[in-house]
Order: C-alpha cells, then structure tokens, then sequence
C-alpha cells in the first residue's frame, strides 16, 4: 500500500514532516503501557502530516510511531512490531485517501502548487474531510488493534474489541488536534513545541485513567485480604469463586465489562463476613438460630460495605443477592430470579461449587461428580437453570443431564437453604 501511495505521489520531505517526524519518535518513546496494548501520542502528529503533505508522506512519519526502544527492550515479537507498522501506515494512507477524495487539502501541497493558500483554507469546508478522516482512522487503529489481540489468543474476539472501544472518542478527538497542529505549522514550522503543553496534558489524562483502574484492583483485592486475615477458610475462596464465575461468564458470552464486575463482584461476595465473629464461622457443630441469623445476615453487611465505596457502588446489589435462590426462599431476603441481579445468578453456582468441594470444619468435601449433580438436582429451584448449564457444557462439570437423581424438598422443608453450610 506504501509503495502504490509513493507511485502516485511521490513523498516530500520538508521541514515540517522533519519535525514532525522527530516529535513521533520521541512521543512513542514515551507512550503508555495499558493492559494488552500501549497507546502514544503520535497520532495526531501523523494527522498533521496528512493535512500537510498528504498521506504518501504522512505514511512515513507513521512508520516512525511503530518504532520504540521499549519494544526491543521487552524483545517484543518482530512480527507485533511489523503488524504495528503494517497497521498505522493502512490507516494513515487509507484515512488520507479518503480526506483527499473528499476534497481535502493538503496545505503545503496548495500552496505550493498555486492551489488554495494556507490563509484561504475554509475551516467550515474542511470539517467533512477532516471527520471523514478522524472517523476512518479511529475505527481502523482500534479495530485492527482489536482484532491483533484477538488473533494472538490474549483474550476472545468480542473481549478484545470491546477493551479498545473507549479509544474511539479520544482517537476522534486527537484527528482534530492534529488539524490545528497542521494549521500552526503551515503558518511556521517552528510553532510546533506550542502544542507540547496539549499533548502532554492528553497524555496526563490517559495516565490517569490507567491509574484509576489499577487502584480499582488494588481496593478489592486489599478488602479481599482483610477477609482471608480473619477467616482462614476464606483463603483462595474467593479467587476460586471468581475464576468459576469467569469461565461462566465467558460462556455465556458476558462482554468484558459485565465479566470485570462479576470478577470483583465474586472476590468481594464474602466481605460482609467481616462482621461475623469467627468463632461462628470456624464452629465445627450445629449453629444456634442467632448464630445461623448472623450468617444469613453477612450478604447485606457485605453489600452495606461496598456501597460506600464510591468506585464499587455498582457491585453492590451482587453481594447481597448472592445467596438468594432462583426460585426464591433464599437468604437474606427470600426474593425470586425477578429480583436477583444475573451475576448474583452466577455466582451463587460458583460459591456453592467451591463450598462443595472443599473440606469444611464440620463435612469433608464432596467430589467434583457429587457436586456437580447436587447443581443439577436444584437447577430450577436454587440455581438458574441456564447458569447450571453453562457450568456443565464449558467444561467444568458434567454433560447436561436433566435427569441426574437429586431431591431438592428440603428447601420447603427447613427454615435456612439446603446448601446453607455448604456456602458459608
């Protein structure tokens, strides 16, 4: 694509494309690690260069934004560096071609060639160009960034995708701030460090966001800590629940987002058990009905504590449903699946699982085959029906089987859930 755009027109190297061309190496050389992929701010710089030049030259100075010390630090596969490469010039030629088609100009090229002169450059008549462009090539970076994670097996299609999508916005934005880098550079190429302030506030902005989502993690996983502190059994429980309640998910084709809250959701389930005195909680006999209160009571302590954590707000109807039953007669409030979240759904067969197959103080643990047939005994009643289901055909159990023995009555029968012990 490079060497077609450079048969029809051939590259020129100005002053401008110079600069920009050192400022793109210096931008990527300070990008931003984020969780499967980095970002830098060369891109309006390559948008500036399309405006300028159009995009035979501009494809150069895009080559440059692949190229990163970092990457040969890390010794990044050379088929991701050459991808990266590959992508950004697409993107750059294909966007330039379609602002040119629209009637574009390209400032330096107008001017040069007795066309429309820098000062003339209508900014009203330019908008449908420039959006064009910004639309193309954001799509085309995430998309294409989107579909590389997904191709090297980092996460699904749909997952990789959808953790690119918040791009959109920003990358359409910075196509703008691109134009008025191109606007300020056609006037005097010696303008361009006016724009460094901008962009290192864009930077600081990204920054941010990518701190905000670590401390997100780190606040769960502290509370999950303090738990583990007090009740030893709760040890690699809730990681266990959480990766249960992430394979159900995925099957169930959850998108990213709705798997990151049921993640944190299943890590934070047992934190109401905070308030319940350990010695009720490691007891290896019969509870007392106080004490048993006290237990079905640890899902509305849980999710009274989460909803005061501003950044966790949202999880916290989770917490407390996820010991209702599908059918109702649940705790601590006896509502039916109308009432009780979908994740709360998943990770009430995740924890009573995990409860399951491990030794408690007062039962020794079930196998994975008893456990999976006491699921599908109370699918209907206790568990949702659909998330059993998922349970057995991702893998982690059985094959459906609807006619597995199982008798579920003494839910009707005893004032507490069946699986009350077991889910403590």
């Amino acid at each position: 694509m490079l060497l077609a755009s450079w048969a029809g027109s051939p590259p020129r190297i100005t002053v401008e494309v110079v600069l920009l061309a050192v400022a793109t190496l210096l931008s990527e050389n300070f990008s931003l690690p984020l969780s499967k992929y980095t970002i830098s701010l060369a891109y309006p710089l390559t948008i500036a260069a399309v405006i300028l030049v159009g995009p035979s030259t501009a494809a150069i100075v895009a080559a440059l934004s692949a190229v990163s010390l970092q990457d040969f630090r890390s010794n990044t596969s050379p088929s991701v560096m050459m991808f990266n490469m590959g992508q950004l010039i697409t993107v750059t030629v294909v966007g330039g071609w379609v602002y040119g088609s629209l009637g574009g100009a390209s400032l330096l090229e107008s001017s040069v060639l007795g066309g429309a002169s820098v000062g003339a450059f209508s900014l009203p008549t330019s908008m449908i160009p420039l959006t064009a462009m910004a639309v193309v090539c954001a799509l085309g970076n995430v998309g294409l960034t989107g579909l590389a994670i997904g191709a090297l097996g980092r996460q699904s299609l749909r997952d990789a995708l959808a953790n690119v999508t918040w791009l959109i916005p920003s990358q359409f934005a910075l196509a703008f701030v691109g134009f008025l880098i191109a606007q300020v550079l056609a006037i005097s190429p010696w303008a361009l460090p006016f724009f460094i302030a901008p962009l290192l506030v864009a930077r600081q902005v990204y920054q941010r966001y990518a701190q905000l989502k670590n401390a997100y993690g780190d606040t769960v996983r502290s509370l999950v800590g303090a738990l583990e502190a007090k009740d030893a059994y709760t040890r690699g429980h809730s990681e266990r629940v959480a990766d249960y309640s992430l394979e159900l998910g995925r099957a169930m084709n959850l998108d990213s987002r709705s798997l990151e809250r049921l993640e944190y959701s299943a890590l934070l389930h047992d934190l109401g058990k905070l308030a319940v005195p350990s010695s009720i909680l490691s007891k290896p006999g019969s509870l007392s009905d106080t004490e048993m209160d006290a237990i079905r009571d640890h899902p509305s302590r849980g999710a009274s504590m989460v909803a005061k954590i501003p950044p966790l707000r949202d999880l916290a109807d989770n917490v407390g449903k996820h010991h209702e039953w599908y059918g109702g007669g649940g705790y601590p409030s006896g509502v039916s699946a109308a009432q009780i979240p979908p994740l709360a759904l998943i990770l009430c067969v995740a924890d009573c699982y995990d409860a399951m197959t491990t030794t408690r103080a007062y039962r020794s643990a079930l196998s994975h085959e008893q456990a999976v047939i006491e699921l599908q005994s109370c699918s209907g009643s206790q568990f949702d029906p659909l998330v059993v289901r998922a349970f057995v055909e991702a893998g982690i159990g059985l094959a459906w089987d609807a006619d597995l023995p199982g008798d579920c009555s003494s839910a009707h029968r005893a004032p507490v859930p069946a699986f009350e012990q077991a889910t403590l």
